[in-house]
């Protein structure tokens, strides 16, 4: 569901000049965005495995490790977006491809009960 309405999401940012001030601010917005929706999705892992005191029905081993996956993730998603030249373009296209990658990767944990021994794809 998170992963069929993050492109329309990404849509209703505006666009600017790659050389105006105000895409580099626009640049710095969609990545906080992104990082707080990706922070957002990756807390329901938690909750899948932990309902209220109770064990859920997500392994909580699985569900740890595929949030560390997720912090790896957001790692390299930030040593990508500081080598980005900080256009417009070329920050959607990062947001975008790193917000599929881990939407899909949680979306897949949450409905197998598995993680991938890939991980997640790099940015």
């Amino acid at each position: 569901m998170a992963l069929m309405l993050f492109p329309a999401w990404l849509s209703l940012i505006g666009s600017s000049q790659a050389d105006d001030l105000q895409g580099q601010r626009d640049c710095a917005n969609l990545r906080i965005a992104v990082l707080q929706l990706v922070g957002d999705w990756s807390k329901e892992l938690f909750l899948a495995s932990r309902h209220m005191s109770r064990d859920g029905w997500l392994d909580a081993n699985v569900a740890n490790s595929a949030f560390k996956d997720v912090q790896l993730a957001v790692m390299y998603f930030d040593y990508a977006y500081e080598a980005l030249p900080k256009t417009r373009k070329a920050c959607r296209t990062l947001a975008m491809k790193f917000g599929t990658n881990v939407g899909g990767y949680i979306d897949r944990v949450r409905a197998t009960g598995t993680r991938s021994a890939e991980g997640i794809a790099r940015p």
